[in-house]
């Protein structure tokens, strides 16, 4: 009885073993990658809604059917935030991607399935130096060609002696805050894209915390108009109550005597 035990938990021991052999010899299906990036838009905003330095880059696929794998270049340090897929209507799908060490040091290569032709990511990134005059050194890597490609610098809000080392771009802005604005008409993966800001800022806030400080105030206006108003009010009817009015004269008596 406990030798046709042993033989069985044995048997058993073995084909546990086959199966994960089997498992790992045999890859999974991989998708097929885009030969090339269209469209690709960088945004880089220093301080916008996190004392962190966020990046957003969104564009369209190429020379792949969907869905397929696409892949990354991002700090080593870096906190990801989005990496997924935009539809035709703009909405978002996506979840975290695979993540590894790259051959380049201090990169980590992020990949995933994009299950439309517009991929989506963002991450923050500690690479903001300083804390009054501040300067950020950051290189853009790409793995695939990109065939248009506009970079947006964002200025943070309360900062001045904003500068860029991309050369001459063009100056946009839109609800108080700056907007840098550089483009290629290419780019390819041999040499990374490499910028240097620079800039002085002392309020510790991020530029979305300093708009809705700004707009908080309005609520307090508000409030001290009707506050006002209400004292008013009640100080008319305070005055023009029947209690208050002068009692009318007696004719034929003299004053002071009604």
């Amino acid at each position: 009885m406990n030798g046709n035990r042993r033989v069985f938990l044995s048997l058993a021991a073995l084909s546990l073993i086959f199966a994960l052999i089997v498992t790992n010899w045999i890859p999974a299906k991989a998708q097929a990658e885009p030969t090339s990036f269209q469209n690709v838009h960088l945004s880089i905003y220093p301080e916008y809604d996190d004392p962190r330095l966020l990046v957003m880059l969104q564009g369209t696929v190429d020379g792949v059917n969907i869905p397929a794998t696409v892949r990354f270049l991002v700090p080593s340090p870096a906190e990801m935030y989005s990496a997924g897929s935009i539809d035709a209507q703009g909405k978002y799908s996506g979840g975290p991607p695979r993540r590894k060490a790259s051959s380049i040091p201090g990169w980590d290569e992020i990949s995933y399935e994009v299950t439309t032709d517009t991929f989506r990511v963002e991450y923050y990134s500690n690479s903001i130096i300083g804390q009054v005059n501040k300067t950020i050194s950051f290189d853009f890597y790409t793995l695939y060609p990109i065939s248009g490609l506009s970079v947006e610098v964002q200025e943070p809000r309360n900062s001045s002696d904003f500068s860029v080392s991309l050369g001459n771009g063009t100056k946009t802005s839109d609800k108080g805050l700056v907007y840098n604005i550089y483009d290629y008409p290419s780019l390819d993966t041999a040499q990374p894209l490499h910028f240097d800001i620079a800039y002085t800022k002392s309020d510790p806030r991020p530029s979305l915390t300093i708009i809705g400080g700004a707009s908080n105030k309005l609520p307090l206006i508000v409030g001290v108009v009707a506050g006002l108003c209400v004292l008013a009010v009640a100080l008319w009817f305070y005055r023009s109550r029947p209690g208050r009015r002068k009692a009318p004269k007696r004719a034929g008596m003299p004053p002071g005597q009604a």
